[in-house]
């Protein structure tokens, strides 16, 4: 794999941060945010203009990433491959207007966790909070391709390599599922509390 660009490295961050689960965080925290019980106990929120996206550390751009994201998820698609050490991803989509969210999305993360700059997406996973604290012991190797973006992670913690795992199949379910994954998610959160 050949050496990756400032530019690209910082493209890939980006996208990194969605990879790394944002998206489970907007679930609940529109939920927790706009929240509130209705006949069965279900909590209502906003998926139109998706606040709990809006962290204590979001920049603007970021959470119209993240939107995109969400609102276009069924044109996402995801592999992951579980490595001994770490991850192997490759987050890609067909529709043109998604590809620099996807991939901005997901560099800005990766420099985020590398900086230890948590965004604190209301609903953010829980998982990603070792990666934030122990980002500096991640390995992160990042490619654009046309559609997309393949991120390698590995590192020698145990527990930071069962977070990345655990976060990559978080990521992927949101895809998959959009904010039903969120949804599901943080309700289990609350329920273990």
């Amino acid at each position: 794999m050949r050496t990756p660009s400032k530019k690209t490295l910082m493209i890939a961050g980006m996208i990194s941060v969605f990879a790394l689960g944002v998206g489970s965080a907007s679930v609940y925290a529109q939920m927790k945010m706009h929240g509130h019980s209705s006949g069965g106990g279900h909590m209502q929120h906003d998926e139109v203009n998706m606040p709990m996206l809006n962290g204590t550390d979001t920049t603007e751009l970021e959470v119209e990433e993240l939107k995109a994201m969400f609102r276009n998820h069924s044109d996402i698609t995801r592999s992951v491959e579980l490595l001994p050490n770490g991850i192997k991803t490759l987050t890609e989509t067909d529709n043109e207007e998604l590809v620099a969210f996807v991939i901005g999305h997901a560099a800005g993360m990766i420099n985020r966790v590398e900086e230890n700059r948590d965004p604190g997406v209301p609903i953010q996973s829980p998982t990603l909070t070792p990666l934030f604290e122990k980002g500096h012991l991640i390995k992160t190797e990042i490619e654009t391709t046309e559609t997309g973006i393949l991120v390698i992670q590995t590192s020698d913690d145990a527990e930071v390599v069962a977070a990345l795992q655990k976060h990559a199949m978080e990521v992927s379910d949101l895809a998959d599922r959009g904010m039903a994954a969120v949804h599901e998610q943080m309700m289990a959160q609350h329920h273990s509390n």
